[in-house]
């Protein structure tokens, strides 16, 4: 089952859910004001793994990316535009 992310425009914060993909859009209660949430954040996320040495390494991921400076965001690097 996927972990979605949403936003609470109520208490102006963001929560995790566990939920299957046919209800990912459906209105879910915050877990700290309880008013319902439809609004989804878009989830970024790292796979990171310890190498010989002890150095956190980038997996999943061509060496010549891994090796850049990553910003977030379209054109920050991210993305892989480059631009």
């Amino acid at each position: 089952m996927p972990l979605y992310e949403y936003f609470c425009p109520t208490c102006n914060d963001t929560f995790e859910q566990l939920r299957p993909v046919l209800k990912a859009d459906e209105a879910t209660d915050c877990p700290d004001c309880r008013q319902p949430s439809t609004q989804r954040v878009l989830s970024l996320f790292a796979n990171t793994a310890k190498s010989e040495g002890g150095m956190n390494t980038l997996q999943s991921m061509p060496q010549s990316m891994a090796q850049m400076p990553m910003g977030g965001g379209c054109c920050g690097g991210g993305c892989a535009c480059h631009n």
